[in-house]
């Protein structure tokens, strides 16, 4: 009967030749080409790459082994493509490509087997070729095993049986695990990591697309090790752990990637694994360079289109339109935390000229520009988030400590509160200071910058983005510098009038100092914040306040006694005792805001997503427009959003239209990382918005405060 096929479809073949020239047909094993691409302990995997306009029929796959001693089972074929064919009716075929699974038991540790496997396709110019029939030696994972010598580096003994040797090697799954994720729009971090002992052939590595419409353009790999291999002479290796950038061209509407990776490994002087194939799916962020070249730059988001500008001004206007952007930063919260820290800096040098009082500010807004400038090229190289490093509980404390220790200079209580051990270290940072050292101000300032701020603004977030984008940190390393001396202006404006408001000599200036020393003790308890119950900060806050009206007004009464001064001092004695009691009673209701301490906030109830797989499902199953608020408890303007903005009535009204969730990325775990990579997140608060159709609406997307008339009305155009 198989004669008889082979025979008609032969025949067909040659009648067919009059439609399509003999010489224009692939070869068989050309059109469809078979290959092994993994063999683990208990299956094969049988490849076939397919030729364009080539087919393969399901039904016609066979697999007649009859080895005694290796068993095989049912192969497992996935299902093919429906087709009306004009000799066999209705089948399944295949295009492109097919991967079969044949399991096998083989309990007699058999080294070798013959493999057979038959097959037939035909060309979509109407030509079929005859049924094949191959058979191919199989080298099986436990035949490798046996075979090693018994010093190999898996550890066996003499006395080791072949059991032993399979016991201690890693499956192929363990010993090689691949993972992806998308870094931007057209690039990929790929990631292998080996067992121990165990690496890769640099040059087994293969990286495909499997999805239309997206193609691998490069692979860079990190530099490898030089290794004299038994099976293949002097070869490059990894171990341990690799991650490839990957570099690929893609349209603009295809947002996941079917990535293929073919590699092969051994374990350190001993067995080699088969060839390994895996594929695993990546979801792509929106293409925003490919729909902004067809929508135009109003698609584009704040930060995506200071990112844009970027590309095409010149540098001169790119310095010009950060430093304006930092003037405007300047007249938010961003720069408020650091005038009380300079303004205690500049006390703490005693009598001063304005001259000098003018350059210890030049020096901080210097050294704060630095390390926003620092901190941010960082990021757009790396992907780091420096901010959100420096926020761990032992930063935060051992900073507050420092705020603490100048302000017990500026009162003057070290010789008498203080150890003798403590009392000299801190007594030579205060003297340091009042030296009028240019290098602790320095420091001071560039600490305070990274561990303050910076806030996540358009501006920040644009420049942090061209940097990653393009890897051109002079540019947008020299934007970010611009503004950042923009947001320092208020503090130069501090420094300059000096001479003016700070008194020369005498009592009044001690009562400036102990003034000065109050805002840093706030500054400590503002910083510990971050890392203590809000109702414990606002407790904290009253009992300064109380300290302050008794202390601080009957040091100050000493020196206005007799002055028209006194009853000012008095009805600032009786405001901080007033401020002081409703703060702790506010502590008390369980209350945290020190601007309104008896006011019980309605708190905005937020879904909480922390990571990816969770987001897309709950995007998923949402039939209304979808809010992510990205958000830290060391992100001031995020914490300033919640209180402010989301609070509102107002805006609750209107986020009934939406599905709100949070991502709180305060622990900065791999879950919060892989968040804000997939997103291009530099930072908290950002507030991301998908549409109906799950798709990202980007061009509503921004970093930053927004106050609740602006948000509403931001609010009230996504819902357009």
């Amino acid at each position: 009967m198989i004669r008889f096929a082979a025979l008609f479809f032969f025949i067909m073949f040659l009648n067919s030749t009059h439609a399509i020239d003999q010489d224009e047909l692939l070869d068989a094993d050309v059109a469809f080409n078979a290959d092994i691409v993994e063999i683990t302990q208990d299956s094969v995997k049988l490849k076939f790459n397919i030729a364009d306009k080539y087919y393969l029929y399901k039904h016609t796959f066979k697999f007649p082994n009859s080895d005694n001693q290796v068993k095989f089972g049912e192969a497992e074929i996935p299902d093919g493509e429906k087709k009306k064919d004009d000799f066999f009716g209705e089948v399944e075929t295949y295009h492109h490509q097919v991967i079969i699974t044949i399991p096998y038991e083989n309990p007699e540790a058999i080294a070798t087997t013959s493999f057979k496997y038959k097959y037939q396709g035909c060309a979509e110019a109407g030509v079929c070729y005859p049924p094949e029939s191959k058979t191919i030696q199989l080298n099986l994972p436990v035949a490798q095993a046996s075979s090693l010598p018994k010093s190999s580096s898996l550890g066996m003994s003499n006395n080791d049986s072949w059991g032993g040797q399979i016991d201690s090697v890693l499956p192929e799954d363990q010993a090689f695990i691949f993972e992806t994720i998308a870094m931007d729009t057209t690039n990929l971090s790929a990631r292998f990591t080996m067992g121990d002992n165990i690496y890769l052939y640099k040059d087994k590595i293969k990286l495909t697309s499997l999805t239309d419409g997206i193609s691998i353009d490069s692979i860079k790999f990190p530099k490898a090790r030089i290794k004299n291999d038994p099976h293949f002479g002097e070869v490059e290796v990894f171990f341990n752990q690799i991650e490839a950038d990957i570099s690929i061209s893609r349209n603009a509407d295809t947002k996941i990637l079917q990535l293929q990776a073919e590699f092969q490994g051994c374990v350190d002087e001993g067995i080699c694994y088969p060839p390994s194939i895996r594929t695993i799916t990546i979801d792509l962020p929106e293409n925003i360079t490919s729909q902004s070249s067809q929508t135009g730059s109003n698609e584009l988001s704040e930060q995506d289109q200071i990112q844009a500008d970027l590309k095409k001004n010149v540098w001169w206007k790119t310095i010009i339109k950060f430093f304006g952007f930092g003037l405007l930063l300047a007249l938010t919260p961003c720069i408020f935390p650091m005038i009380p820290i300079l303004s205690g800096l500049i006390m703490g040098q005693g009598e001063i000229t304005r001259s000098r009082s003018f350059m210890l500010s030049v020096v901080y807004v210097l050294a704060m520009a630095l390390a926003y400038t620092f901190a941010g090229v960082i990021a757009g190289m790396l992907g780091a988030n420096i901010q959100a490093a420096m926020q761990k509980p032992a930063v935060i404390i051992t900073f507050s400590l420092v705020f603490i220790a100048l302000a017990m200079s500026m009162f003057g209580y070290y010789d008498l509160q203080l150890p003798a051990s403590w009392q000299n270290r801190l007594s030579k940072v205060s003297n340091n200071q009042k030296s009028g050292s240019y290098i602790g101000v320095g420091i001071m300032g560039f600490l305070s910058a990274i561990i303050v701020g910076p806030c996540v603004a358009p501006p920040l977030a644009g420049a942090v983005l061209y940097i990653s984008n393009t890897g051109d940190p002079v540019v947008g390393g020299f934007a970010l510098f611009a503004m950042s001396i923009g947001m320092g202006v208020p503090l130069l404006l501090i420094g300059a009038s000096a001479g003016k408001w700070i008194p020369q000599s005498g009592g009044w200036m001690n009562v400036v100092k102990s003034f000065f020393g109050i805002a840093l003790i706030a500054m400590a308890i503002w910083f510990l914040s971050r890392i203590i119950p809000g109702n414990f900060t606002l407790a904290l806050y009253g009992i300064l306040a109380l300290l302050s009206s008794i202390f601080w007004i009957k040091y100050a009464m000493k020196n206005v006694k007799g002055t028209k001064l006194t009853a000012l001092f008095l009805l600032i004695k009786v405001l901080l005792v007033l401020l002081g009691a409703v703060e702790i009673m506010g502590a008390i209701r369980g209350n945290s805001d020190p601007l309104h301490p008896l006011t019980t906030t309605h708190h905005f109830e937020f879904t909480k997503v922390s990571s990816i797989s969770e987001l897309d499902k709950a995007i998923s199953q949402s039939n209304k427009p979808v809010l992510l608020d990205f958000y830290a408890d060391w992100c001031v303007e995020c914490i300033h959003m919640e209180r402010e903005t989301y609070s509102d009535t107002k805006v609750q009204l209107v986020l009934e239209n939406f599905l709100v969730l949070k991502a709180d990325v305060t622990a900065q775990n791999n879950a919060d990382k892989a968040l804000m990579k997939k997103f291009k997140i530099i930072g908290p608060p950002a507030t991301l918005f998908f549409g109906t159709n799950n798709k990202l609406m980007n061009k509503h997307n921004f970093f930053g405060f927004k106050g609740p008339p602006d948000f509403i009305k931001h609010l009230n155009q996504v819902i357009k």
